[in-house]
């Protein structure tokens, strides 16, 4: 059916009441909208209380109450109208800003859409005073009565507007994005009192007091308080606080990634992969941490006037923030890994000591059941093999299969003498013999340890990659590999990254590319580099983090391979020399029990 020509027709200036609906529409688009400019002002006129009142999931009523610095009756005049604001006189204001608005939009938007009703009373007066408007319209202004700060009711939401209202959902939907916006106030700010009532019933208070304990009352009973610890750093231009959970504190989504800039939830991916990566060595894949990072940064390294919620933000200084995040992450759980602490001075300590993964420190239960959540965690992600490939991208390629001999030879402390001397001092390690075809026993200073032998392998593959990988193997043949338009892309965005990381590559035309080097740990591994070449994206760390992983697991010894005793034993010792014994995946390389844990389990008492 052929279109009929449109006609053509004079440009017009649109009536002020159009233009104000559409602008309205912009910034308010359903009930958690009103709620979040509502906060907004509150916070910004300084309270210490604030209430919030829903009715019909805010589609009925939405009523804030605080006890601000409150509006003159000057001040109501013009409160309501387009562009009218206290927090901004000047463009170079926009480089200061400190405060949650700035733009002057909040009350016009909320008055064009629904019958407002605000009632204030400023400091030093003791006089209220009541503005009414109804779609934009005002119609009274007058004395009234009330205590200082302001009260603002905005009731049937879009009924000037009734297109829009047919796109709301129900109210029990409406309610729980309210409540979520509620909540994205109230934690950036625990030195005030806020409450919510839904229907006349208060659902929510939360007192004033620190983040961490703002965190666990927002979510009462989620999270267990000696699993959150409030972390902080300080750079040139910048300062980060987080909320961190422990490792056995993770989810299956990132719903407790949440990311706050000067005080505002915002939408930064890069902020919540940093996140992400400081846990890359804790957690296995699949699972995500808990972790909230509250940023003050100098106004003038940032802009939120990019989105009319300011849900986005643009940092001058994004790679430090990123850079920090993960620093104070990785170095908080780095007194929360499996390590089997020693002094190169001193003979071994006599403890085996995992402090952190206990519920009740030294309760047999606590620890019963932080490896239980590991293991269940394991499984849901992983394969039988035990992270064969996991998360990478990696495809395997048709090789001769590796015997488990050769596979071990690439074990270094066997091989390497100048590393015996430190393995050594674990000389008193008794092993016991290999079970289910994957797990080691070992007796050591009154401990049974349960060592997984791919996760072992697999760790201790990755720390020798990292340690050689500057020796790069020049390729006789180069290997040739055809890339799509997004693939070539990453290419040439990540070509120097890779270059770091020892291999070579070389663009013969557009969409033909070659390996002319690579790392010499990953010879006979070139079908996986280019795969991981195709799909990698990341930072350079996350590369070779990776890349490391890929290889060791690929070459690791695999569940169901047997091990001779000799082996067996050398491969335990490497493991209690790691820094961090945990598979590059996140997944604990051994469990410990000791003689009085064993002792209570069969009902004997020492």
């Amino acid at each position: 059916m052929s279109r009929e020509k449109p006609k053509s027709r004079a440009v017009k200036m649109l009536r002020d009441s159009v233009a104000r609906k559409i602008a309205a529409g912009e910034v308010i688009d359903r009930p958690n909208s009103v709620v979040r400019e509502l906060l907004d002002n509150s916070i910004d006129a300084g309270s210490t209380e604030i209430s919030l009142y829903l009715e019909n999931g805010g589609i009925g009523r939405i009523r804030v109450v605080d006890n601000g610095c409150g509006m003159s009756a000057e001040d109501l005049k013009l409160c309501y109208l387009p562009h009218a604001t206290s927090k901004i006189e000047s463009e170079e204001d926009l480089l200061s800003i400190r405060s949650l608005g700035f733009r002057g939009e909040a009350l016009s938007s909320i008055s064009t859409c629904t019958r407002m009703e605000v009632i204030s009373r400023p400091e030093f007066s003791d006089t209220a005073f009541r503005l009414i408007v109804h779609g934009g319209k005002e119609i009274a202004v007058e004395e009234w009565r009330g205590s200082q700060g302001t009260i603002i009711d905005a009731s049937e939401l879009f009924y000037s507007i009734p297109a829009r209202k047919k796109f709301l959902k129900r109210s029990s939907a409406e309610t729980s994005m309210c409540t979520k916006t509620f909540l994205e106030k109230a934690l950036p700010f625990p030195n005030i009192n806020f409450r919510l009532y839904t229907d006349d019933k208060l659902k929510l208070f939360l007192p004033a007091s620190t983040r961490k304990e703002r965190i666990l009352a927002a979510w009462k009973g989620v999270f267990n308080p000696s699993l959150l610890h409030e972390l902080q750093g300080e750079e040139e231009g910048f300062r980060i606080t987080l909320v961190a959970g422990r490792p056995e504190l993770n989810r299956k989504d990132r719903r407790y990634i949440q990311i706050f800039a000067n005080n505002r939830r915002i939408d930064e991916y890069s902020f919540v992969q940093a996140a992400q990566y400081g846990y890359n060595d804790a957690l296995p894949g699949g699972v995500f941490p808990v972790c909230f990072v509250f940023i003050d940064v100098d106004p003038h390294l940032v802009d939120f006037n990019i989105h009319p919620a300011k849900r986005e933000a643009r940092f001058r200084n994004q790679p430090a923030i990123h850079h920090k995040i993960v620093q104070l992450i990785k170095d908080f759980l780095a007194d929360y890994t499996f390590r089997l602490r020693t002094d190169q001075k001193e003979a071994v300590q006599k403890s085996f000591t995992l402090p952190d993964m206990n519920v009740r420190s030294g309760s047999p239960a606590a620890k019963r059941t932080s490896w239980n959540e590991w293991s269940s965690s394991t499984k849901t992600a992983t394969s039988p093999q035990y992270g064969s490939g996991q998360g990478t991208g990696f495809k395997q390629i048709n090789r001769p299969e590796r015997s488990v001999s050769e596979k071990m030879e690439e074990f270094s402390p066997i091989h390497n003498q100048s590393e015996r001397t430190s393995v050594d001092k674990f000389d008193n390690v008794r092993y016991m013999g290999q079970i289910m075809d994957l797990f080691l026993l070992a007796e050591y200073d009154d401990r049974l340890f349960i060592v997984d032998q791919h996760a072992a392998h697999e760790r201790l593959l990755f720390e020798s990659y990292k340690q050689t990988a500057s020796t790069v193997q020049e390729l006789l043949i180069p290997i040739d590999f055809e890339t799509d338009e997004a693939e070539e892309l990453n290419l040439i965005k990540n070509q120097g990254n890779y270059k770091k990381l020892g291999i070579g590559l070389e663009q013969k035309e557009k969409g033909s590319w070659q390996i002319t080097a690579i790392p010499k740990s990953a010879v006979n591994m070139e079908g996986d580099l280019v795969d991981f070449l195709k799909n990698q994206k990341g930072s350079i760390g996350e590369l070779e983090k990776e890349l490391y992983a890929t290889m060791s697991c690929r070459s690791a010894v695999k569940d169901g391979d047997p091990v001779d005793s000799l082996s067996a034993l050398e491969l335990i010792k490497g493991a209690f020399q790691l820094e961090s014994a945990r598979c590059p995946h996140g997944r604990p390389i051994w469990f410990e029990l000791s003689k009085n844990e064993l002792f209570e389990l069969v009902g004997r008492t020492i």
